[in-house]
């Protein structure tokens, strides 16, 4: 039905429910005010206490003693000021260089000459071996952060957006870029250039999997204002090239190693660093010594990692000025032009050359061992985690060969320091490069070789530790208990366990072929530890998968003579069933804690387990594979992905179906669960007949065995009566659909008055669906009274859980303000859809396919709120909005 000017009007909001799944989705609010005073703003500054909730990226900022030697660097920095203080539609300044041309140190430079001027807003230096800085996402809520502090309307406009949306704190990034940065900054002006310094990109985008924080540079950079300037440099990627050349709203500027600029700018970086004290007091006299200072000047071509790696090298070797000599008659002929990346590789291999003998076969042994795990671990570990992996080896003391890479390495200070490689380039020499040339080859080192070994290394790890000691609060898995939602916060976890179980199955996979001893440990970690570490990562990391397909087919094949055993065979079909549960419930937990993605990750995996079992004994597993479906519909749903969702329920009511007409006293009670959820499938497909039919099933199944068991069942029983309300309303059987939910209410209320913390949200869910109902029979004032109340319960549990039910309070106060609307109370009712509004923006940011119809029909509603008030400029812009996102 439509209004004059073909507005559409909005309707009411009824909610269904899944059964034994069915989550709602991480959330978090874009803070929009409508007719908002500067009192407003003023009182919203108090709020500033919600930004403690961003978190923040630690070390992200400049350093001063790492910019460029004043004088230096003169041209390129001459264009990045003009261009900082500029407002034409270049807001971002590119610069690229190779590995190791002096990036780092112009970033450097220009956020310490903009933070000089006033007009450096906010930096973030990005860095691989940092676990904080080597992805993008602290990197919105850190300049927030910055941005915050320095702009007390924007302050409180973040801080009201994380007061009404917590979770945006730790939101995906186009929601933190919308709601910290590109809103704020549309909404107020600045009294100067907002200016931003982000290094080293590539080490944040190595690949297109990861290509998000582009897209963004890409396409929503270009819609700010023309005064934010944001100075990224990065190495020229071929995913990075892709993404932001030619656009109009980036101009970048690529360092020539080989200018005369370079050249010069190192020959004065040279003198400088010779004459230090550091230097000077190691070389010995005479020294400065000009015909080694001029040959350094020629050796080190355009490349200033070179020479900052030869003073390292030099302030931390015995006979700096005798290693020098030996560094440089090693180093290309004189005047010899050589390739960007050979010059140094060559000084890497001088460096290690005097690392130690290389003809000692124990050398080589630990060194094999100590920079292998460096290279092929997966995130930067401490010396002692290395060390316990290791079993204890007294080869990675920090007083033994570890000491000896110190001029390569950083980390190496403390025994729980992160050890990470000086440079990138050093990795990529020793894992690729050195192994192309004869004299290299010594110091190539295999990163699949070494991971393979991280993966039986990380299985002993787990094995041990688990074994040697119970982890408090693990065990969540095996509990069945729903009155606990979210993931216990598992303490007293070493960092080599936690790396192990988040890693141990990246290692593998690049195993094809396990040895006795892998298929040995693995055995035994998969009977007796895996869930433990399942839950380990659940809690303190990101699940990422149990283990993969490909991978779990190469361990059943090396598996096979042992499964020939009938108790070991038996003991794998155990460990792989209970696998497959834990995940299932994991995939509960995740989904209560909003984690969406990692709970369909969760679920999959579930099924796949399932099915391989299935396929073996149909009789004994198929219930399992039923119950991992119909929680998998549900996942599948959440994300929009309804086609997928009924194709899984549909599979699930065929299995249950076919067992409860073997023993429907038993298997009745899991075949109405899967009837209730493909009745809600249907109808979010706009099959209605087939939804009311499902329900009705349902409903019957269900009532008898309340009947008999109404403390077992009389909670399904009200959750299956919501549900036909809905599908009665579908049909137009209002009085039907009253009366259902009546019944629905009484039982949640009694319910809810034993277990408030286990049924109040269903109680709301079943008040918000009377509300609806008792309006359409025109009882106006006892629908306010319920949606009222259904309000009161979504706000608390919204407060404790947003992210688990901030989309049935968004829901609830849709509907709530209809009820003021219809008894006349016009004042109240665009607070009510405003917040809605706030709720649903940030959902369909996260979830479009879910979401965006519902932020559009708010969006709407918001409009006649605020016209039915008089404010039209208001409500034209709402309704703008509504129509902008492509929703009529």
């Amino acid at each position: 039905m439509a209004q004059a000017g073909g507005v559409c009007t909005p309707k009411e909001f009824h909610t269904h429910a899944t059964s034994a799944g069915g989550a709602v989705n991480n959330v978090a609010g874009d803070y929009t005010v409508y007719g908002a005073d500067d009192v407003e703003i003023v009182a919203k500054i108090k709020e500033s206490s919600a930004l403690d909730k961003l978190p923040y990226a630690e070390g992200a900022s400049w350093n001063p003693m790492l910019a460029c030697l004043p004088g230096t660097r003169v041209n390129i920095l001459s264009l990045i000021y003009d261009w900082s203080r500029s407002c034409d539609n270049c807001r971002i300044f590119c610069l690229k260089g190779v590995a190791g041309s002096g990036k780092t140190a112009i970033s450097n430079a220009v956020a310490q000459a903009l933070h000089a001027d006033g007009l450096l807003t906010s930096c973030f230096f990005f860095d691989r071996a940092n676990a904080s800085r080597n992805t993008p996402r602290l990197l919105f809520s850190t300049i927030a952060r910055d941005i915050a502090g320095l702009y007390p309307a924007i302050a409180a406009d973040i801080a009201a957006s994380l007061e009404k949306e917590p979770a945006l704190a730790s939101a995906h990034l186009s929601r933190q870029f919308e709601a910290f940065i590109a809103g704020p900054l549309r909404r107020h002006q600045t009294d100067r250039p907002v200016a931003l310094v982000i290094d080293a990109l590539d080490e944040a985008v190595p690949d297109e999997a990861d290509a998000d924080l582009l897209t963004i540079l890409r396409d929503e950079v270009a819609q700010l204002p023309t005064h934010i300037r944001i100075f990224i440099t990065t190495r020229p990627t071929r995913v990075i090239q892709q993404a932001l050349s030619d656009e109009e709203h980036i101009t970048s500027h690529t360092l020539a190693i080989d200018s005369v600029e370079t050249q010069h700018d190192i020959a004065a970086y040279i003198d400088f660093m010779v004459r230090s004290k550091a230097i000077r007091s190691q070389m010995g006299t005479p020294w400065p010594d000009q015909a080694l200072i001029d040959d350094l000047k020629i050796r080190a071509g355009g490349h200033f990692i070179w020479i900052a790696t030869v003073f390292a090298y030099l302030r931390s070797a015995h006979h700096p000025r005798r290693k020098l000599h030996v560094l440089l008659s090693s180093s290309s002929a004189h005047g010899q032009v050589v390739e960007h990346m050979r010059k140094i590789d060559d000084l890497y291999a001088s460096i290690l050359e005097a690392c130690g003998d290389w003809n000692d076969p124990d050398f080589r042994e630990g060194y094999a061992l100590f920079m292998g795990s460096i290279m092929a671990v997966k995130r930067p570990l401490s010396l002692t985690a290395l060390r316990a992996l290791h079993g204890g080896s007294q080869e990675l003391a920090l007083e033994s060969l570890p000491q000896r890479f110190g001029s390569l390495l950083v980390g190496l200070q403390r025994e729980d320091e992160p050890i990470h490689t000086l440079h990138l380039s050093f990795r990529e020499f020793i894992t690729v490069r050195a192994a192309e040339r004869a004299d290299t080859q010594k110091f190539f080192l295999s990163k699949k070789e070494h991971s393979q070994k991280l993966a039986e290394l990380c299985l002993r790890t787990m094995v041990r530790e688990m074994t040697a000691a119970s982890i408090p609060g693990a065990g969540y898995l095996d509990d069945n208990d729903n009155d606990r939602p979210g993931i216990p916060n598992l303490s007293d976890v070493s960092e080599q366990l936690l790396y192990g179980c988040e890693s141990w199955s990246n290692h593998i996979c690049d195993i094809a072929r396990p040895t006795l001893a892998v298929v040995g440990i693995f055995w035994e970690f998969c009977l007796h530890h895996q869930i433990t570490s399942i839950e380990i990562v659940a809690s303190a990391s990101t699940f990422a998968g149990s283990l993969g397909q490909v991978v779990l087919n190469i361990f059943r094949k090396a598996l096979r003579p042992r499964r020939s055993i009938a108790g070991e065979r038996l003991e794998t079909i155990n460990a792989t069933e209970d696998l497959a549960s834990s995940l299932n419930r994991l995939s509960f937990h995740l989904s209560d804690l909003g984690q969406y993605q990692e709970a369909l990750r969760a679920i999959q995996e579930a099924v796949g387990l399932c099915r391989t079992l299935a396929a073996e004994q149909p009789a004994a597993f198929n219930p399992e594979l039923a119950r991992s479906l119909n929680n998998l519909s549900n996942c599948l749903s959440d994300h929009g992905r309804h086609e997928e969702a009924l194709a899984a329920i549909q599979e699930a009511v065929g299995l249950h179906r076919a067992r409860a007409a073997e023993r429907p006293e038993a298997l009745n009670a899991v075949l109405a669960q899967s009837l209730n959820n493909l009745s809600a499938h249907l109808s979010n497909l706009g099959r209605h007949e087939g939804a009311l039919a499902a329900i009705q099933e349902a409903v019957g199944l269900r009532r008898a065995l309340a009947a008999e068991r109404p403390k077992t069942f009389n909670a399904d029983l009200a959750l299956s009566f919501n549900n036909l309300s809905n599908r009665l309303a579908d049909h137009g059987r209002h009085e039907e659909a009253l009366a259902a939910t009546q019944e629905a209410v009484g039982l949640r209320r009694a319910l809810a008055a034993e277990r408030p913390a286990a049924f109040n949200a269903a109680l709301a869910d079943s008040l918000n669906n009377l509300s609806v109902n008792l309006s359409s029979h025109g009882r106006h004032v006892e629908a306010l009274a319920a949606i009222q109340e259904a309000v009161g319960l979504g706000r608390a549990l919204a407060a404790e859980r947003p992210a688990a039910f901030n989309a049935d309070l968004a829901g609830s106060l849709f509907n709530l303000s209809f009820k003021f609307s219809r008894l006349g109370r016009h004042e109240e009712a665009p607070g009510a859809v405003q917040e809605a509004v706030s709720l649903y923006r940030a959902l369909a940011a996260e979830r479009p396919k879910v979401f965006t119809s519902k932020l559009s029909n708010a969006l709407r509603r918001l409009s006649q709120c605020l016209s039915a008030s008089g404010w039209e400029a208001e409500a034209k812009v709402a309704l703008e909005e509504a129509r902008s996102i492509g929703l009529q």
